[in-house]
């Protein structure tokens, strides 16, 4: 069966402005930083392959809220982005859209700036909201000049907010960026930012993806194998991506080991998420499996509750059941998940078959498009050991008697040494208490022998006192026959 082709269109990406690029170099060349600062100074610098984007973008199946490839499936993670900034998501509400305009003394505390300063550049013209971004880098300056660090690192990770995480316009920091700034917990706006800018613009086939794209990109590379992007053989974007199969993507992530998982929200069997434009949900159980957990079947109720919505179309809907779940996260631990399985079943394989034949493939394929099937498991039989007619029994178990003799001669030798330390170590540890104590005189002598000190040093002193008042005396002497003799 031929796979459809779905039709072809381009997006455009918001870029990073030059100067925010300058800013970031000259602070990071000339001062040490924060990480989390360094981690958000990274996504500045990265050079965003628009093409590339473009190619993953047009596989999101819009039913599926995914990147649904030829055997495999990909979606952004809360996780994955956490890790990529290195910030963590907190245990609180994130951005809903209903927070209180914060207060000039707030966003001053936040930029270690004065609030007499904020007061004199806010602007406030309806939506139109928020601090200047001239004001800001003439800010930034002043602060290198006099290496003013805390207030300057504030400034910058406020720009980058303002400019790269949640970009709305050219001229300021928006009040949307300046509250969750201040609330310092920017990831699931983030991912909620790109998911519902991906699913709208994609089906419309037009417009600029607003969300991050640094962070999508680092995203997206993060899973492709190192010789398809160093592109050895010369193909293009399309040709690369549409080659890729499951065996190719990086699935495990050491810095997941032992972490908690998102599950659930609520009443919801996926995870709601609300961006600074409308509301989006993605499969956490699909999300499982980019940390190698083995889907034995497709996701569960991938199709429940997974809308979009947009705040201009529904603000009282869907976002009060959105935030209302936000109330009710619940978390596992990958532990609790058991062993990690790379490969899921053909159950899994199937399902992925049947949706792109339904819904199509955004390019044409020069490798058959079919249902791929799991190698079965063949167990391994150990069959029970028959030596040889010609083997000799006596020499082998003589050899290994030596080599059981050999191997205990070395546990005893060990054993030795681990003696030998053990008492060096407890000699050292003696040694270094000896020396720390602080010692007293009461330590070294007795108390008679002081008592004894205290006599001789009172009769030394009552000798000297003496002996100042003979002399006093004998000087007035002296003075009243000087003046007899005159």
């Amino acid at each position: 069966m031929g796979i459809k082709v779905r039709k072809p269109f381009c997006l455009s990406f918001k870029g990073v402005p030059t100067s925010l690029k300058i800013l970031c170099d000259n602070v990071s060349g000339a001062f040490v930083l924060f990480e989390s600062l360094n981690r958000l100074i990274s996504l500045v610098r990265t050079k965003v392959d628009e093409t590339l984007l473009n190619t993953m973008i047009r596989f999101y199946d819009p039913l599926l809220h995914c990147f649904t490839y030829r055997d495999f499936q990909l979606v952004p993670t809360l996780e994955e982005f956490s890790s990529i900034l290195g910030l963590p998501v907190l245990d609180q509400m994130p951005y809903t859209g209903e927070e209180e305009i914060p207060k000039l003394e707030d966003v001053a505390a936040a930029l270690h700036l004065p609030r007499s300063e904020i007061k004199k550049v806010w602007v406030n013209k309806g939506d139109y909201t928020g601090l200047p971004i001239d004001f800001l880098y003439s800010q930034a300056e002043i602060l290198i000049n006099v290496a003013s660090m805390d207030a300057l690192e504030k400034v910058l990770t406020f720009l980058i907010y303002g400019q790269v995480l949640f970009p709305r316009y050219d001229k300021i920091v928006d009040v949307i960026a300046t509250k969750i700034f201040i609330s310092n917990n920017p990831v699931p706006t983030l991912l909620g930012d790109l998911l519902h800018s991906i699913h709208h613009r994609s089906s419309k086939g037009k417009g600029c993806v607003l969300g991050c794209a640094p962070l999508l990109h680092k995203w997206f590379t993060s899973h492709l194998p190192r010789s398809i992007i160093k592109n050895e053989e010369g193909g293009t974007w399309v040709q690369r991506i549409m080659r890729l199969s499951y065996d190719d993507i990086g699935w495990i992530q050491k810095e997941f080991e032992g972490t908690h998982l998102f599950d659930s929200c609520g009443d919801f069997p996926n995870v709601p998420l609300l961006g600074t434009r409308g509301g989006k949900t993605y499969n956490p159980i699909l999300a499982r499996h980019q940390f190698g957990f083995a889907l034995k079947n497709k996701p569960r109720s991938i199709y429940h509750n997974a809308e979009n919505f947009d705040y201009d179309s529904d603000t009282t809907g869907k976002k009060k059941l959105f935030i209302r779940a936000w109330s009710k996260v619940k978390k596992v631990c990958t532990r609790e998940l058991g062993l990690r399985n790379y490969i899921p079943s053909d159950i899994y394989f199937r399902w992925i078959y049947d949706r792109i034949v339904e819904y199509g493939m955004p390019y044409p394929s020069d490798i058959p498009v079919v249902p791929r099937v799991t190698p079965p498991v063949i167990p391994v039989v150990l069959e029970p050991y028959v030596p040889a007619p010609n083997e000799d029994l006596a020499a082998t178990v003589a050899s290994l008697r030596r080599e059981k003799a050999d191997l205990e001669k070395r546990l005893r030798e060990v054993e030795a040494e681990k003696v030998v330390l053990v008492a060096d170590a407890k000699e050292r540890d003696g040694m270094l208490d000896y020396f720390s104590r602080k010692w007293k005189v009461e330590d070294f002598v007795s108390p008679d022998q002081i008592q004894s000190w205290e006599q001789e040093i009172d009769r030394l002193v009552q000798e000297r006192n003496e002996m100042i008042k003979a002399h006093k005396e004998e000087i007035r002497s002296f003075k009243r026959k000087h003046r007899l003799e005159d």
